[in-house]
């Protein structure tokens, strides 16, 4: 039987070399489990609404939410801009959008009403439950509503 010896150089390559293969295995599968949780993790139908004590068509302006469009897409903040009120409500109007967030994730809107006028925002999950409520600090004050989504039931 002959001895064979693995030479030194080629023992050092062949390590780093599984080094960086662990390294970079490693990295791929922390990135993969934020992947698979966008996609599959437990999700909230959001509804962000803002309301103003003034009549349909009232403007907003630096109208932000933090959301997805739809399951799967990773949730940003929507800069919006400007924004009108468009329900009538008692005494007021207001602007309202429906958004994704994963479940104990951020869920933000932000909006400043026309001077003279005073804004509430309000996070409802599912069209119904209220999680978040804020009021402007003043008229033409911004108002900002942002709250970890709870975990699912």
């Amino acid at each position: 039987m002959t001895n064979f010896t693995i030479p030194a150089r080629v023992r050092t390559r062949a390590r780093t070399t599984a080094a960086a293969a662990s390294a970079l295995s490693i990295v791929l599968l922390a990135s993969g489990c934020a992947f698979v949780q966008q996609h599959v993790g437990d999700a909230w139908s959001v509804t962000y609404e803002v309301s103003v004590d003034q009549p349909v068509g009232a403007e907003l302006t630096g109208t932000e939410f933090d959301g997805a469009e739809k399951r799967g897409e990773k949730v940003t903040t929507q800069d919006v801009g400007t924004a009108r009120t468009v329900t009538a409500q008692d005494g007021g109007s207001s602007w309202e959008v429906e958004s994704i967030v994963l479940a104990e994730g951020r869920a933000s809107v932000t909006a400043t009403p026309a001077p003279g006028a005073t804004a509430t925002c309000r996070i409802l999950l599912d069209g119904t439950r209220e999680i978040a409520t804020a009021t402007s600090a003043g008229p033409g004050q911004p108002v900002e509503c942002t709250v970890d989504t709870p975990r699912f039931d």
